[in-house]
């Protein structure tokens, strides 16, 4: 967000490179994460079958863990979809898990909408995970692994929901194919769904991540997705500093400094009568859902493309 446009984020993660590779050879869980997705999401899905078992577990192990009553099953890997430049969503390292909701409801909007729309086997995390945390080596090895399986299915367009992994999926990709939103790839498609959905009043809060408003862009696109639902009103969240403090690692490194940057933003919340929380990334998601439970305060935190999927008729694909 630096006006003056220093690229910053870059100079970081250089920097932030140079230290791990000089720090003691040993691997961060976000670090192993990253390396295996589908062990990582299997494990995440265990954990979050158990945490709805037993709630209390949740609190005996701290807070963090209350991140595990989200995770879910990840979307079953399909073989690569029939036509010769096929689009593939991409299901990212954690997402498989936390975000698992969002990719079922985009699978099942891109099934109404009769787009060949299908989670490849073989992918890999996008790499944002390691490069945050110094892992330059792994970063590539992931950005590599990725870019073959691509070229082995001929995908012509990655879909991501996550704003958190698209400009790590752009720079990687390069011109190779195209790298879409979500939200906008549906809105491309508008035609074909817009009619069919049903009416269910609600306030929907809408929070901004600071990955899609100042690297994505076009963070309208999720506004305008929640304005044509039928019954919606979508309240724009923007207090603080626009920053709820997840920003990948961040949130596991600087606990207080998140917490702080979230507080703000979850007091404008308490004093919003809302029906649910809508975002496009993992982190604030998990971030702003802990600290709002933290404050007896039980909010449906989902990505715009749920509250989408919940609209469409009952025996839609």
């Amino acid at each position: 967000m630096c006006p003056a446009q220093v690229s910053y984020g870059e100079i970081i993660e250089s920097a932030r490179a140079v230290l791990h590779d000089q720090a003691a050879p040993r691997r961060s869980v976000a670090e192993l994460c990253a390396r295996s997705p589908a062990l990582t999401a299997f494990a995440l899905t265990l954990g979050g079958r158990a945490a709805r078992v037993w709630p209390a577990l949740t609190r005996q192990l701290g807070r963090r863990a209350r991140w595990l009553l989200r995770a879910a099953s990840a979307v079953a890997a399909a073989p690569a979809p029939a036509p010769a430049r096929p689009s593939v969503l991409f299901t990212g390292c954690l997402s498989r898990a936390f975000d698992s909701e969002a990719q079922h409801a985009l699978l099942r909007v891109a099934q109404a909408c009769g787009a060949d729309l299908r989670p490849a086997p073989g992918q890999s995390c996008c790499a944002a995970i390691a490069r945050h945390v110094g892992a330059r080596a792994d970063a590539d090895e992931l950005v590599e692994r990725n870019r073959a399986n691509w070229a082995a299915i001929g995908t012509h367009e990655l879909v991501a929901l996550d704003s958190g992994c698209i400009d790590t999926l752009r720079r990687a990709a390069r011109t190779e194919m195209q790298i879409t939103e979500g939200c906008r790839w549906l809105l491309d498609r508008q035609s074909s769904w817009s009619g069919r959905l049903r009416d269910i009043p609600m306030r929907i809060g809408l929070f901004a991540p600071c990955s899609h408003r100042h690297v994505v862009g076009d963070a309208q696109a999720a506004a305008r997705l929640l304005q044509l639902l039928p019954g919606v009103e979508v309240i724009p969240i923007s207090t603080g500093f626009g920053c709820c403090g997840a920003a990948g690692p961040h949130l596991l490194a600087h606990p207080q400094q998140a917490d702080a940057l979230a507080l703000p933003i979850v007091d404008s919340i308490a004093g919003m009568e809302l029906d649910a929380l809508a975002t496009t990334n993992i982190g604030c998601a998990l971030h702003l859902g802990e600290r709002l439970g933290l404050r007896g305060i039980t909010l449906p935190v989902r990505h715009p493309v749920a509250f989408l999927a919940d609209r469409l008729p009952v025996n839609c694909p």
